[in-house]
């Protein structure tokens, strides 16, 4: 066994017994634990992500509850995965027989928590995910400071070495500690963990030299900003802002040390930067990509309308190579949609559609913004068959889950409270407030109280 399998099981043995004993709760803690492990790459069991298993335990857990509509939201994915089924039976470069049960199973791990899922239970999934990536990110700052052991990666882009966390290679740590750092700088939380999870993701995304995950993260934070400058304006959620302040203290502080004590470092950055949207000359991995990219254009163009079958674009190799008459040691190409469109070309379409709808429809979610980094990355490092897509967009599909506009406690004169989001101080809304009131027998309060105190009343985030 090796050193980052040996981490893998330390890091999910210590994950469970935290989760194990602080929560009474039994569905809690395994909503917990499918976060966690949809934060992991490649942990399977006879080719079954633990993701999956861990799905199905939960769903199998007393206490389950049917969310209505949700039919609908299952048939959709239901759809686009069953066409992608079919070209793995008719395409005629299928590199794998096995991809095609991973995307079902995974598909029906998202229809489960469509289908089961509290709002609880959702909150509960996107705290694990950020605890793991949180977790791996400590793991690849520990291997850059050499305390974790750690053969160096890529010398030559980073003198440091890239770390990769708990992850196969350092493209993934970049990717989830980007994810990691969007979500705690979102999720209500005590200042002292935003402190802790902002700063430590933040490092691990920089330190590993991903650029695929630094456009994804740069995109998927520009659309929210500007998609926020058009939404309507909210009341200020003190819970979910603080320790936002002392985090980014925090990183310039750091910032301010690299500079003075490792400027090899600052050196190496720069470097990276200016190769992040042109390719040069000594930019191998850039050079491949877009070999890679020529090649699946030729690919495709050469597929019948239903592709060459799911993993077929796994035949394309790192620098290009076209790989027929054997199989591949890949089973998808590096751009998600390059890779789907040879996989079912014009089969793959409600499939693209599905993932790229979601993703900007729920964008102003936290979960929304996490699946849209995950899929701009995607274009650069395929990450289509990871758990984590999987969860993300079964919980983007959900409604409410957690809503960009927060509830609200609001008091009234008479001392009597209500909660709401911003808009629901008006139409039917007041008429219940004035109703609750009179039932509890105090003081009568028209509509225009309520309207009229909203802005005096004291108010707080309630968790979502």
């Amino acid at each position: 066994m090796g050193i980052m399998e040996t981490l893998l099981i330390v890091a999910l043995c210590i994950l469970g017994v935290v989760v194990l004993g602080t929560l009474r709760n039994g569905r809690a803690a395994l909503s917990l634990l499918v976060g966690a492990s949809a934060g992991l790459v490649a942990v399977q069991v006879f080719r079954v992500h633990v993701f999956t298993i861990l799905v199905i335990a939960w769903a199998l857990y007393k206490g389950g509850t049917h969310n209505p509509k949700s039919a609908i939201r299952i048939v959709l994915i239901a759809i686009p995965v069953a066409l992608m089924a079919f070209t793995s039976v008719v395409g005629d470069l299928v590199n794998s027989d096995t991809l095609v049960y991973q995307l079902i199973g995974l598909a029906a791990s998202s229809a489960l928590i469509i289908a089961l899922s509290t709002k609880e239970d959702r909150r509960q999934m996107l705290g694990g995910l950020l605890a793991m990536v949180t977790l791996s990110s400590i793991v690849g700052v520990l291997q850059v400071l050499k305390i974790v052991p750690l053969d160096p990666w890529h010398l030559s882009v980073s003198a440091l070495g890239r770390p990769i966390g708990l992850y196969p290679e350092p493209d993934w740590l970049g990717m989830f500690a980007g994810v990691g750092a969007v979500m705690a700088w979102r999720i209500p939380m005590r200042r002292s963990l935003r402190v802790l999870a902002v700063s430590v993701n933040s490092a691990a995304f920089i330190l590993a030299f991903a650029r695929a995950a630094w456009i994804a993260v740069a995109v998927g934070v520009a659309v929210v900003i500007v998609t926020s400058w058009f939404a309507r304006k909210r009341e200020k959620d003190h819970q979910s802002t603080r320790g936002r302040a002392a985090a980014v203290g925090v990183i310039a502080a750091a910032t301010v040390c690299v500079f003075m004590f490792v400027p090899t470092l600052v050196n190496n950055l720069a470097t990276r930067l200016s190769q992040t949207l042109q390719v040069s000359g000594d930019d191998i991995s850039g050079q491949a990509r877009v070999r890679q990219f020529d090649s699946l254009m030729r690919l495709a163009d050469m597929a019948p309308f239903y592709g060459h079958g799911l993993s077929a674009s796994g035949r394309v190799g790192v620098w290009g190579d076209i790989i027929s008459g054997v199989a591949s040691s890949n089973n998808v190409a590096s751009n998600w949609i390059l890779a789907m469109w040879v996989d079912g070309k014009y089969l793959a379409v409600p499939f693209i559609m599905l993932f790229t709808f979601v993703a900007m429809k729920s964008m102003r979610t936290i979960e929304g913004q996490a699946l849209l980094i995950v899929l701009v990355s995607s274009l650069f490092s395929n990450a289509t068959f990871f758990p984590v897509t999987w969860m993300l967009l079964a919980l983007a599909m959900m409604p409410g889950s957690t809503a960009t506009t927060p509830l609200i406690v609001n008091q009234l004169p008479n001392g009597t409270k209500y909660a709401g989001n911003q808009n629901a101080r008006n139409g039917n809304h007041r008429t219940k407030v004035v109703q609750d009131a009179m039932h509890r027998n105090a003081p009568a309060i028209s509509p225009a109280q309520v309207d009229g105190t909203t802005n005096a009343a004291s108010s707080s985030l309630l968790p979502s």
